[in-house]
């Protein structure tokens, strides 16, 4: 398998075995900040939702928001949450 294969194999199944409930706060807020027309990042999200359930359940959603077209990817910068470690995070924006 290739590496992108993998990726998305563990996308999958991470998003497989996170709930219904998380999932729509989730993509509530990230619709939400998308429709406002700004740049934004996971940690723009975090304050909105209960703690995700496995670390990289938000980043499965932002991938189901990227490949269903409401948002799209713009770049990087350094996560400004002391406790991310200064971890590189994608910025996005509303793809409307």
């Amino acid at each position: 398998m290739t590496g992108e294969e993998l990726r998305d194999r563990g996308i999958l199944q991470v998003d497989a075995n996170t709930s219904e409930d998380w999932k729509a706060t989730c993509d509530g807020v990230i619709s939400w900040l998308a429709r406002n027309g700004a740049e934004f990042t996971a940690e723009d999200v975090r304050p909105w939702i209960p703690e995700p359930p496995h670390p990289n359940a938000m980043g499965a959603r932002f991938s189901a928001a990227v490949k269903a077209g409401r948002i799209r990817h713009l770049c990087y910068r350094k996560a400004k949450r002391a406790k991310a470690h200064a971890r590189v995070l994608a910025v996005y924006r509303g793809a409307a």
